[in-house]
């Protein structure tokens, strides 16, 4: 592998992340088909989706002992499935507020650089998976009801928890373990900030 290839990597991930975020909506809207362009939108154009899948990303990778691909995996499943279950009509209570604190939980154990057992945390990785997908199931109203809407969902998750684990790599290489506990307690404040409506 070529010399600094393991750093832009991760890089271009993350500028990838960033430029769709900052894309206008009607840009966006006219790229790709509405119900698609509205499932990927939600996991990258929200706070509490951004953020906290930014920090299962970046806490699955500071798990290791292969987590990043199997949590990652559940998240995915158990979101599909939460949130196809909710369109049915299965609402669970306080999901929102439990979805906020998910982000005080993850950004809690990156700052304080806790690893669990590799059980518990696939368990917590589908949790916090079926905790995005029902809000997610719900953000983009009647649209989710058109079937292009789920991958797209699907697809937007996916870069945001890459992105994540590309920028746990990154963030090591430029101020080790620091840089991580950093972003870790940023993600809990946000969370935070979020359970007491400043944000």
């Amino acid at each position: 592998m070529p010399p600094g290839l393991p750093m832009r990597l991760p890089i271009a991930t993350c500028l990838t992340l960033l430029a769709l975020a900052l894309l206008p909506g009607a840009v966006l809207a006219a790229s790709v088909p509405p119900g698609f362009s509205s499932g990927l939108a939600g996991p990258v154009l929200t706070y509490v989706h951004l953020f906290g899948l930014l920090g299962l990303g970046l806490w699955l990778d500071m798990q290791g002992r292969g987590t990043p691909g199997a949590g990652a995996g559940l998240a995915l499943v158990f979101g599909l499935g939460a949130g196809l279950l909710t369109r049915t009509g299965l609402h669970l209570p306080y999901t929102g507020l439990a979805l906020e604190a998910s982000l005080v939980v993850l950004g809690g154990l990156l700052a304080a650089t806790l690893t669990l057992p590799s059980v518990v945390g696939l368990i917590l990785a589908a949790t916090v998976g079926a905790l995005h997908g029902i809000s997610l199931s719900q953000w983009g109203g009647p649209v989710t009801r058109n079937a292009l809407f789920w991958p797209g969902m699907l697809a937007g998750c996916v870069l945001v928890m890459s992105s994540g684990v590309g920028l746990s790599a990154t963030l090591y290489q430029l101020g080790g373990g620091k840089a991580s506990r950093l972003a870790g307690a940023l993600i809990a404040l946000l969370g935070l900030l979020m359970l007491v409506n400043v944000l």
